[in-house]
């Protein structure tokens, strides 16, 4: 699923491409998938491309806004050379297309006024990017909760944006046990969970996200993001730890691929309280 860094890649890239562009026509193919009237928005321009945790928010001249989100396996290509069997719906405009790509069919693109978008993204957290991201808000999640560390981290209703991806790198450079339950976190975990957080988010927009072998995260100009090429422990289950030479070893945690070092993460290293 693109995470934070990989929608804020795509974000960046069609701000600059589909700004002030006119909607001319809405090719629908997948009808749970654009469950509004397309006519909504046909003639509008394109103001502005913002981002909410892995939203993509993009608004028009007729007081509309368009949220996306790719889910799973969406993709936003721009001009792409051929449609495929996934595509689902092409946004056409007065020049050039935007062809959102979808496998499993879990995306979905919404035509919202302002009240809807408000309520929509009323359930997110804090967005690691801002202020409101502090020690003391995170403090304060943690503090009641016995539930694994990284479990919260991809609670999206907590912090907005991070996957699964960035929870794994984010835990290895904080040296913390994926599986810690947040209440038993020290102040010095809190401060170098919050930093790591903000560096592996940082690194994952600087390389423009991370392309899975599946390629189902592509960017709008179909080129792979290049995150991957500098994960610490993400997928690298059987290989050396880069820096204590450890194994690294790969658990399921609530439901999702868990990879840690066991001596730099040493499971051990909690007690419930």
């Amino acid at each position: 699923m693109p995470e934070l860094p990989e929608v804020e890649t795509i974000r960046k890239y069609l701000n600059k491409t589909i700004l002030r562009k006119r909607i001319v026509n809405i090719k629908v193919f997948s009808k749970k998938q654009f469950p509004n009237n397309s006519e909504e928005i046909v003639g509008a321009k394109i103001l502005s491309v913002k981002r909410r945790a892995k939203n993509l928010i993009i608004e028009l001249s007729n007081e509309k806004i368009i949220l996306i989100h790719l889910k799973l396996s969406g993709q936003l290509l721009w001009q792409p050379k051929t449609l495929n069997k996934t595509t689902r719906i092409v946004i056409v405009f007065d020049k050039g297309e935007l062809v959102f790509n979808d496998l499993r069919k879990f995306g979905w693109i919404k035509v919202l006024n302002l009240d809807q978008l408000n309520l929509e993204l009323k359930k997110f957290g804090p967005e690691p990017f801002s202020k409101d991201f502090s020690i003391k808000y995170l403090q304060k999640v943690f503090k009641k909760s016995i539930r694994p560390v990284k479990t919260i981290l991809l609670d999206q209703e907590k912090i907005a944006g991070i996957g699964n991806i960035y929870a794994n790198e984010a835990l290895s450079e904080a040296e913390i046990s994926p599986q810690k339950p947040v209440k038993a976190l020290t102040i010095e975990e809190i401060k170098k969970l919050q930093k790591a957080i903000l560096l592996v988010l940082k690194e994952g927009i600087k390389y423009n996200g991370a392309s899975a072998a599946d390629k189902l995260y592509l960017k709008p100009d179909s080129s792979n993001g290049s995150y991957q090429q500098h994960f610490r422990i993400y997928q690298k289950n059987g290989e050396k730890c880069k820096k204590c030479n450890t194994i690294i070893e790969r658990i399921n945690l609530g439901g999702r691929g868990t990879f840690f070092c066991p001596k730099c993460q040493n499971m051990s290293r909690f007690r419930y309280i």
